[in-house]
């Protein structure tokens, strides 16, 4: 191993289940506020609704198009214009109670506290960088027993800038104090934590479950699990 070694997990769907604890919420906020005497259909046909167009809001978010205080409504109100229903204030109110509700969700990816116990025993430093919600995500890491393993929680919010930019890899380097050669990102968007990190000089781990390795990927290694790092990680 060499003399210092600094792992970066992504959080969402390479730590935190994101898909279970997400459908979780909202199948919740569904039958609370009755959207099925609302509506048109039940919560499979609002879920492929919301899934699309909250897709949508995070990539104009990822791409500065759209704000965060925007976001957080306009998924909704996008949702339920989808759904049949045209309800701005209610809109409103899914949005926030989905913030509020979400983050205390504790379901992890398989393995995930036993794969950063191992990785800590080996001596290395752990940190988590996320372009979460800075008040959500460290919601999250708190709830799961993920903090008792980490080093630093580092939100994009937090850095000024969103991964894959080149800048927020340097300020997390920076906040760190490690060195780019010293870094390795472990993460499940190609793009965003393979290739950004990669193009920082980070090496890389694609996390990637459901589906084989991206072709030409500059990942060092792809794994499908999160027990198969302790054989690719140092």
């Amino acid at each position: 191993m060499s003399e210092r070694t600094a792992l970066f997990f992504d959080l969402d769907r390479t730590l935190w289940d994101f898909e279970r604890n997400s459908l979780e919420t909202l199948k919740g906020l569904f039958d609370d506020f009755a959207l099925a005497d609302q509506g048109e259909g039940d919560f499979e046909a609002f879920n492929a609704v919301y899934q699309r167009e909250n897709a949508q809001c995070w990539a104009d978010y990822r791409q500065g198009k759209m704000q965060k205080e925007v976001l957080r409504s306009e998924r909704f109100k996008r949702a339920l214009n989808g759904f049949g229903v045209d309800d701005l204030d209610l809109a409103e109110k899914l949005g926030w109670q989905y913030v509020e509700r979400g983050p205390h969700q504790r379901h992890l990816i398989p393995g995930s506290l036993e794969v950063l116990e191992a990785l800590r025993m080996r001596g290395h430093e752990i940190h988590i960088l996320t372009n979460g919600f800075s008040e959500v995500q460290h919601i999250k890491v708190k709830n799961t027993g993920i903090s008792e393993w980490i080093d630093h929680l580092l939100t994009s919010e937090e850095l000024g800038h969103l991964k894959p930019a080149r800048a927020c890899f340097d300020a997390a380097l920076e906040w760190t104090g490690v060195r780019k050669e010293e870094a390795w990102m472990i993460g499940d968007d190609h793009e965003a934590d393979v290739v950004g990190a990669h193009e920082a000089g980070w090496k890389t781990v694609f996390f990637s479950p459901d589906a084989p390795a991206e072709p030409g990927s500059p990942a060092s290694a792809t794994v499908a699990a999160l027990q198969d790092l302790l054989a690719v990680l140092p």
